[in-house]
């Protein structure tokens, strides 16, 4: 919620989704927002908050909850991570907005098949593609339990007495998890 967050100097946030910084304590009667140096907003505290905007980007985009003491920005960008900075008469905070976006649901590739009389062996791939996306990291599980970590799986065909158990790559990036399931890695090669 935005409560919890609201006193982070240091936030991570998905595009689209909104974000809230807070001032410590009410000090002086107005503060000034800056984003990277650039003063955005001037804020006169009170109910309702008075703002004065230096960057009408930025107008259908703001809010001033609590009698203008926090700042909300909403649909939020790529374009909007960076240092903004809040100064009152007494006071000068710095936050630090990270900015990722949500991951589609990966694809599963057959890179490679080995085929013996002992049966396959196949090496899938997993990707979650998109520009910024940050530092994907993907897991694989068999019939629900941890199996290996990496983009890469080995698995072998499974006996014909056996049905083969479902196996699911998932990957996260900072804001999200997405995952997908391969039934029969044979099909998939095939």
């Amino acid at each position: 919620s935005a409560a919890c967050t609201c006193h982070r100097t240091e936030v991570t946030r998905a595009v689209g989704r909104s974000v809230t910084f807070c001032l410590q304590s009410l000090d002086g009667k107005a503060a000034a927002w800056s984003f990277h140096n650039d003063v955005i907003v001037t804020v006169k505290f009170g109910y309702p908050p008075e703002p004065t905007f230096f960057d009408d980007n930025y107008k259908p985009r703001l809010a001033f909850p609590k009698n203008g003491s926090a700042l909300t920005i909403s649909q939020l960008r790529m374009d909007d991570a960076g240092t903004y900075t809040v100064k009152t008469s007494g006071l000068k905070t710095t936050f630090t907005l990270h900015m990722y976006r949500e991951l589609a649901v990966p694809t599963v590739t057959c890179t490679a098949q080995n085929c013996s009389a002992d049966g396959c062996r196949y090496t899938l791939h997993c990707t979650a593609l998109g520009s910024g996306s940050g530092n994907v990291s993907y897991g694989w599980s068999m019939g629900g339990w941890p199996w290996s970590e990496g983009p890469t799986v080995l698995v072998e065909e499974s006996p014909p007495d056996k049905p083969p158990l479902p196996l699911t790559c998932t990957a996260q990036n900072p804001v999200s998890s997405r995952n997908v399931t391969v039934l029969s890695p044979a099909a998939l090669c095939a």
